[in-house]
């Protein structure tokens, strides 16, 4: 009865768990956001998206053109001074694909509202104009150029800023990042920026992630959680990006050695370069998002001074970061993520120290313990590789090269039933395994193997250290006073126990599968089933234990 009432609570609780952390993924509504002239409209923004996205408009094509004067007008009628920036194709690096589809000169938009001040602290907005030759391209990028210009409208309704705002919006994007390329001719406005903010888009829907900075980052992501009322941002998603090939116009700019920060949402993979990108299937809230990260970092930069810019640009050291909840963003010194192993690893040798003193464990036991919960974890991975294969020849569906597999259109609820029967296996094997080696041995061995992915990633991966090292250093504290047989830690204590496991680890990780699962679809599911049998393997380990011969190995 009270393993039953154990389990209960752990399920209640990662289902309660799940909702607070995955309300981070919700945009915030236009009543939030605000309804005044000066504050950023998505319904506005959507108007403007019907004529950028109105048809297909690669570099060179007439349609592109169409969309370059629409633009140009918009800053026009705004009272804000705007310049056509050519460049021919041929000068320009990597201009092989766009001379074949026919392009002669890359066009790009530049922008101005002029500062009150004189000093060289301007701010740079971009994102690329063209689309691929068969999207429309609504939200890749006409969800950062609506951005911009609604953005530059609002700006445009308040007071004159103290730094001068130069809203970029490039050409020839998609070929090679040409427009950006040629910016860089543009000494005169480069030599003038300060910080740089780039709007992009791999899918229609979703929340934008600030998915990328310039180097040294720790107090440039400080100020984005402190000045962003919705921030969503994962170091991990930052230190991925840069093993990635992918490129965007912010690639070529960082060259620059300014202050810099990245964003795109990536949800809606299928409408990525394809030809249902268009308006009718454009998410209104995304763009809204998009909204709320523009307006408040330009608004507080654009009254800055020199000495805060140059405290940003001199600040060292890099930041793990990760939301906890809609409004709710940690950030913390990547010099922390040693020292925070290195606790782990005290808290370890503790733990074995006393469960072996007071023969609550046995090396043996362990051992085997330990062996059976690898094989087991082996054993789902290799279960679902095979499965999404027979999946892939079912429904005659391919793998791309970048291991890209598209069901039809996202849905999750093929990862939901995919980790559901991951649980359900994960149940099976975890009792045979308590029941063979003891329930203690097994708790004890899932711990050790949480204690290893914390080590390994502090030492390759810190972006992703947090999501490991902290539920397992808070798993360790709880399990402590019942190792040692503390007489206060029963009854109440042994659900504080079991809670604290739970919450902690679904909290910070739930979310990163989610993440990793939209960027990469369902060929990502081996691993995503592994973490979940992982997470799941801990949570039934501590129940067997506190339910079993009063936590006797």
């Amino acid at each position: 009865m009270e393993k039953r009432k154990f389990l209960i609570l752990a399920i209640l609780l990662a289902l309660l768990t799940s909702v607070i952390s995955f309300s981070q993924f919700l945009s915030p509504s236009q009543e939030e956001v605000g309804g005044t002239e000066k504050d950023f409209s998505s319904d506005r923004a959507l108007n403007y998206l019907k004529e950028v996205a109105k048809e297909p408009h690669p570099i060179g094509s007439s349609a592109n053109k169409k969309v370059r004067d629409y633009i140009v007008k918009h800053f026009q009628d705004l009272d804000i001074p705007v310049e056509i920036q050519s460049k021919p194709v041929k000068d320009i690096r990597g201009e092989e694909y766009a001379k074949e589809i026919g392009a002669e000169n890359v066009e790009n938009i530049i922008a101005k509202i002029q500062g009150t001040s004189s000093d060289d602290n301007a701010i740079l907005l971009t994102a690329h104009y063209d689309s691929e030759i068969e999207t429309p391209g609504a939200s890749d990028d006409g969800y950062g150029v609506v951005t911009i210009m609604e953005a530059a409208r609002a700006l445009k309704q308040m007071p004159a800023p103290k730094n001068t705002i130069y809203f970029v919006l490039t050409d020839g994007e998609e070929p090679g990042l040409l427009g950006a390329r040629a910016l860089q001719d543009r000494t005169d406005i480069l030599d003038e920026v300060r910080v740089m903010l780039n709007f992009e888009a791999r899918g229609n829907t979703g929340v934008p992630i600030m998915f990328e900075m310039s180097s040294n980052d720790l107090r440039l992501a400080q100020f984005y959680k402190e000045t962003v009322p919705y921030p969503v941002a994962y170091s991990f998603a930052s230190e991925m990006y840069k093993k990635m090939p992918n490129d965007t116009d912010f690639t070529e700019l960082k060259i620059t050695k300014k202050l810099g920060y990245n964003f795109a949402n990536m949800d809606g993979l299928e409408a990525y370069h394809a030809a249902i990108d268009r308006v009718e299937n454009s998410d209104e809230e995304t763009i809204r998002h998009f909204g709320n990260y523009a307006l408040p970092l330009v608004k507080r930069f654009m009254m800055m001074d020199a000495k805060e810019f140059q405290a940003l640009e001199d600040s060292k050291g890099n930041a793990i970061y990760f939301p906890l909840m809609k409004k709710v963003l940690v950030v913390y010194s990547e010099k922390f993520v040693i020292p925070l192993m290195v606790v782990l690893l005290i808290l370890t040798v503790v733990i074995f120290f006393f469960s072996f003193k007071k023969q609550v464990t046995q090396i043996k036991g362990l051992a085997f313990s330990l062996i059976a919960l690898i094989g087991s974890l082996v054993s789902i991975f290799i279960f679902y590789v095979l499965l999404i294969r027979l999946l892939t020849i079912v429904c005659n569906v391919g793998i791309d090269e970048d291991g890209i597999v598209m069901f039809g259109t996202y849905n999750p609820l093929i990862l939901t039933l995919l980790v559901i029967l991951a649980i359900i296996l994960t149940f099976f094997l975890a009792s045979r395994i308590s029941k063979k080696y003891g329930t203690v041995n097994f708790a004890i061995s899932t711990q050790v193997l949480w204690m290893v992915l914390a080590v390994i990633t502090s030492l390759t991966f810190k972006g992703i250290s947090y999501a490991f090292t902290i539920p397992a250093i808070i798993s360790l504290l709880l399990i402590l006073p019942i190792i040692v047989k503390a007489k206060w830690a029963k009854g109440v204590y042994h659900y504080v126990a079991v809670a604290g496991w739970t919450v902690s680890s679904i909290l910070l990780l739930a979310p990163i599968m989610y993440l990793i699962y939209i960027a990469i679809t369902i060929s990502i599911a081996p691993i995503i089933t592994v973490v979940t049998a992982l997470i799941t393997f801990s949570i039934v380990g501590i129940v067997n234990w506190l339910t079993a011969n009063d936590g006797k190995a």
